[in-house]
């Protein structure tokens, strides 16, 4: 699994051969075929693992009692940051196909779905108990968890043209923090929307 997600990570779906999986692995071809049957189903399984983890860590940021909705919606961006750090290729195991002009693998879809619903509910209840300015649920989870995500995405080009090196734990920190309180103040129920 480790040498599938880091192939498929930086070689994507297409650009991976099962070969290529096992000479990392250090095991044989069959095995592929005994554990998981076909690339596809091992690539199903590497995206399932990361992102079934993430939204466990997600929806619990959303669902806690502790704060108000405003308060989980920072936790929420900080469940991206801490899951991203551990799995870096995740986004682009997430995006390679879609980028590539494909539908998204169903497991991506499904669970992004979810994710999408947990985020904009916590938004609209958010909304309602005034501690969130109201706007579109669905676009509020979308900018929420826009710039982990994209953070994590363009790390390589930020490092060498931007000189944010996002591996340094110090930087990565920086980063969090600039997010998650760009995050509060954006949502802050006196923000005013743009024109």
């Amino acid at each position: 699994m480790a040498a599938a997600r880091t192939l498929f990570g930086r070689q994507g779906y297409d650009g991976t051969s099962v070969r290529a999986i096992v000479g990392l692995a250090g095991t044989n071809l069959g095995a592929v075929t005994y554990h998981f049957g076909t690339k596809r189903d091992l690539y199903n399984a590497v995206l399932r693992e990361g992102i079934g983890s993430l939204e466990a860590r997600v929806t619990e940021a959303a669902i806690s009692d502790d704060g108000d909705a405003r308060q989980r919606m920072v936790r929420i961006v900080e469940a991206y940051f801490r899951h991203f750090e551990e799995h870096p290729d995740l986004p682009h195991l997430l995006l390679q196909e879609v980028a590539a002009g494909k539908p998204p693998p169903a497991i991506v879809r499904e669970t992004l779905g979810r994710l999408k619903q947990t985020i904009g509910q916590l938004a609209a209840c958010g909304a309602t108990e005034g501690s969130i300015r109201p706007g579109h649920p669905v676009l509020t989870a979308l900018s929420v968890v826009a710039q982990p995500v994209f953070l994590t995405l363009v790390a390589p080009l930020l490092r060498s043209v931007g000189d944010i090196d996002l591996a340094d734990p110090a930087m990565r920190e920086r980063a969090r923090r600039h997010c998650t309180g760009f995050v509060w103040a954006a949502l802050a129920p006196e923000a005013c929307e743009a024109p």
